[in-house]
């Protein structure tokens, strides 16, 4: 019995699984959020007046109603005494370049003037004032300032070194008299020339700002305006993420192979984008069409940069906290407004009081920024000078993003 023959027939294959596309890389993802992120703003008429054409609107019209420009200080002078002391003390205001002089007679005159803006400070030289001074008594001059204006200062350094000088001659007229006993008219003389000697050497010429051109007078509020600007948008664009969430966008956008980390980081990368595009293009067109000369310009991009990533962080932060488009502009708004005017962005910092100067610098960004790009604008501070302002800035804007990232991450993982 022979055996059965042995069957050639190959054995069945199981079907295989169709193999599933590889999702994109978190990278890939977050430009392609980013882009179409972009191209909705690019469509948002509404958005693009109030970044590209209300700013310069403001540093139009705050520019030219609030000057900044310390090229030229209006001083009123009431003159009692022309001669003496008074008289040294009209020389050395009168040759002052940068001081555009307007006498007057009345005290109350200058006073009024200065309340309404026609002249920034005055000077009030008494009757007898090189006799009170001559015969050992102490002579008053009075100096009516706006503390509010940043050329106070300025002409307060100016006059004292004056009286200082004027003073220092007297003294040594007085020594020269009484030791050697010539008259008092040869004792001064020399007094004078001794000093004039003595402080030839000290004096040192500077000019402020940081290339040396004169500061514009746009200056202070196109810096201020670029700040505020770059802050308020990105919290109010904070609505469009709400609506993001709300509307259902994120949840259509998660059925496809997009990661939840690739989401949030192409929605960060657009609001720094944006931030940072604002912020460079206030101030190309400030200085193109303004004049104004941002100094280092180091210091403008790393401030600018920074800043543009506070923002950013902010803006996504307001994205996660609010339950509404119109909460997140209801609230992001006013509090961009408030932290505006506590940071510095609608007057200098250096002249409102010590508390609120320390609570500003502690609560916010606002002010490390404008006084970064105040001292390279107007002192010609270099990077290293505003170290320490761009340690804080780093600090905020670490503060802020990793607050707002994990935050969104997790409102859209929930969902």
């Amino acid at each position: 019995m022979s055996a059965p023959p042995l069957s050639t027939a190959p054995e069945p294959v199981p079907p295989t699984a169709p193999s599933r596309p590889s999702s994109p890389s978190v990278w890939t993802v977050a430009r392609a959020v980013a882009a179409v992120d972009l191209r909705r703003l690019a469509r948002d008429k509404v958005a693009l007046f109030f970044m590209l054409f209300l700013p310069f609107v403001l540093i139009l019209a705050l520019g030219v109603a609030f000057p900044s420009d310390a090229g030229k200080v209006r001083v009123g002078v009431v003159a009692r005494e022309t001669t003496g002391v008074g008289g040294k003390l009209l020389e050395a205001v009168g040759g002052a370049d940068n001081l555009d002089v307007r006498f007057y007679d009345d005290d109350r005159a200058v006073v009024r003037d200065i309340q309404l803006g026609e002249i920034d400070a005055g000077i009030i030289i008494p009757a007898g004032l090189t006799e009170v001074v001559e015969s050992g008594g102490t002579g008053q001059v009075r100096l009516e300032l706006d503390p509010a204006n940043q050329a106070s200062a300025m002409l307060r350094n100016m006059l004292d070194a004056v009286v200082e000088n004027q003073a220092l001659v007297l003294t040594a007229a007085r020594f020269a008299e009484n030791q050697t006993g010539v008259d008092q008219q040869r004792a001064l003389a020399a007094a004078e020339e001794q000093v004039r000697q003595l402080t030839r050497g000290q004096v040192q010429d500077r000019t402020v700002g940081g290339s040396g051109v004169p500061i514009s007078g746009f200056a202070f509020t196109a810096l201020s305006q670029l700040i505020l600007f770059m802050f308020i948008n990105s919290l109010a664009g904070g609505s469009s993420l709400v609506e993001m969430r709300t509307l259902g966008v994120a949840d259509r956008a998660m059925t496809a192979p997009v990661s939840t980390a690739g989401l949030v980081g192409g929605i960060t990368m657009s609001r720094f984008a944006i931030a940072l595009g604002q912020g460079f293009l206030i101030a190309v067109v400030s200085a193109v069409a303004f004049g104004v000369d941002w100094g280092d310009p180091a210091v403008l991009v790393v401030v600018v940069t920074l800043f543009a990533l506070v923002s950013a962080g902010a803006g996504v932060l307001m994205g996660a906290l609010a339950r509404t488009p119109d909460q997140a502009v209801a609230f992001g708004i006013p509090l961009a407004l408030v932290m505006a005017a506590l940071g510095g962005c609608f007057f200098p910092l250096s002249v409102a009081p010590p508390v609120m100067q320390v609570v500003a610098r502690v609560l916010t960004p606002q002010a490390w920024a404008t006084g970064a790009l105040t001292e390279s604008v107007f002192d010609g501070a270099s990077l290293p000078d505003v170290a320490v302002n761009v340690v804080v800035l780093c600090g905020f804007a670490a503060l802020y993003l990793s607050l707002g990232v994990v935050l969104l991450q997790r409102r859209l993982e929930r969902r």
